[in-house]
């Protein structure tokens, strides 16, 4: 039992002072506040893992992911969906940046719309949507680190599979046009 209070301590301590977190922003330049808000962690301790936890959940294929590349890091649970190469729930470093944890997803896919990715987020009682545009590469800078239960959306592309489709459509019609010129010129000739 005192090792759990010791850990849950150290992870406090850890998300008080990391240079992302409210508090760490809040209280840069001017000392650390007394007050009860500032002692509050950025995050809940029971929405975070770590990575011996991790493990010894159940993996349904595609469902949960887990870095092993990872050691030593808190961990957080992230939904990504839609158009990435390993849909589903991911455990991410507490620091990520979006474009950190879509990286740990696998990235997006070939057919992915990377100017409209879309982050949900529950703050309170109230869902907070933001888009981003990644088509420049995203922008490194971005303030908005993920956070446990965050869900990104990554909207599929259609444009190509409406191409190939038209496409084809223009291809039989071409086909079907020239039959019946064929046609009238034979029945002409005759």
């Amino acid at each position: 039992m005192k090792i759990k209070t010791l850990l849950i301590l150290t992870i406090q301590f850890s998300l008080f002072f990391h240079p992302f977190s409210v508090q760490a922003q809040a209280t840069k330049g001017k000392g650390i506040s007394k007050s009860k808000e500032a002692a509050r962690p950025a995050f809940k301790l029971s929405e975070l893992a770590l990575p011996s936890e991790v493990k010894n959940v159940p993996k349904a294929s595609g469902a949960i992911f887990y870095s092993p590349s990872v050691k030593g890091k808190v961990l957080i649970p992230v939904n990504f969906w839609g158009s990435v190469s390993r849909p589903g729930l991911h455990f991410v470093p507490v620091d990520s940046s979006l474009i950190q944890g879509l990286s740990f997803a696998g990235g997006p896919t070939s057919s992915a719309k990377t100017n409209n990715v879309r982050l949900s987020r529950v703050v309170g009682n109230e869902t907070e949507n933001k888009v981003y545009d990644l088509t420049a590469g995203g922008d490194p800078f971005t303030s908005s680190r993920l956070q446990p239960g965050d869900v990104i959306f990554v909207e599929k592309d259609t444009f190509t599979e409406n191409r190939a489709y038209y496409t084809s459509l223009i291809g039989v019609a071409i086909s079907l046009l020239s039959s019946i010129l064929i046609y009238r010129q034979v029945k002409k000739n005759d």
